[in-house]
């Protein structure tokens, strides 16, 4: 990577990871902001070249913790999978606006947001804030999932899970305070509302036969 190019991305890191975090906030929330699904999934292709850049950054230079590249290698490949199988069911609300109505992909979109917010290149100190602020996000959903039950799990709640399961990455001897399990949660967080039912639920097996296809 060009120095001038590794400085730039060093020096506009946060601004442009809390950008993330905003808009797959709101993609969470069910707002598109206008998109349509390939404008979705053109946006997920930019975070996805975004990280793969961040993934360079770092080359020599001292690091604090030596996670940061894994976590963004493990980030492209969940969204890449998450573009390539994302089904949105749009809807037109007062103000002519397209909405996500499906939960699942609402939720997914959340994990990804506190994921790529909990991303740092501060990891020895609490210097970023806003990292910090997503890691205990992190921990709280962590926990939040050690506290279901597999056998309650349905078909959307155990894919979900599964995900969720690949999302929550840590790394062994990494000193980082996200590794060091700092952040964990000193209280029992409120329990995430259950999904509304939905008409076709065959889509979460479709998608996971699809996938087996594949490989």
């Amino acid at each position: 990577m060009q120095a001038d190019v590794k400085a730039a991305a060093i020096e506009n890191f946060q601004e442009n990871r809390d950008g993330f975090v905003v808009e797959l906030g709101k993609l969470s929330e069910g707002q598109t902001g206008g998109r349509c699904v390939p404008q979705i999934q053109t946006y997920l292709r930019k975070i996805f070249y975004t990280l793969s850049m961040w993934t360079l950054i770092r080359e020599g230079s001292e690091k604090e913790g030596n996670c940061f590249e894994e976590r963004c290698n493990n980030l492209m490949v969940l969204i890449e999978e998450i573009s390539d199988s994302v089904r949105v069911i749009l809807s037109t609300n007062a103000d002519l606006m397209t909405t996500i109505e499906d939960p699942v992909l609402m939720k997914l979109f959340g994990m990804l947001s506190m994921q790529v917010g909990s991303l740092t290149l501060h990891g020895l100190s609490d210097e970023d804030t806003e990292a910090v602020e997503s890691a205990k996000m992190v921990e709280r959903e962590q926990r939040r999932w050690e506290l279901k039950l597999f056998e309650e799990d349905d078909e959307r709640r155990n894919y979900l899970r599964m995900i969720w399961a690949r999302l929550y990455y840590k790394v062994h001897d990494c000193p980082c305070r996200q590794c060091c399990d700092f952040y964990l949660p000193t209280e029992e967080p409120t329990p995430s509302p259950p999904l509304p039912d939905l008409p076709e639920e065959e889509y979460y097996s479709s998608t996971t036969s699809s996938s087996s296809e594949e490989d």
